[in-house]
């Protein structure tokens, strides 16, 4: 038996299975996006980050140039 066959047609089989629970969780309200949603950053949190990122270069450039 060809295996790579035998592999496709266990992956349509389960493309027809996920489509089916798709349909059955739209039919009951829920959304069947799976994507991932970025959140956002307050201004004060990206400013902590980016003094912290300052201060870090600014240790690493002072170390590097041996003072």
């Amino acid at each position: 038996m060809n295996v790579v066959a035998q592999l496709r047609r266990e992956a349509a089989a389960l493309r027809e299975k996920l489509a089916g629970i798709e349909t059955a969780i739209a039919a009951l309200g829920g959304s069947t996006k799976t994507g991932h949603r970025r959140r956002g950053m307050s201004k004060a949190t990206r400013a902590k980050m980016s003094k912290a990122a300052k201060l870090r270069w600014a240790k690493a450039e002072k170390k590097s140039s041996g003072a």
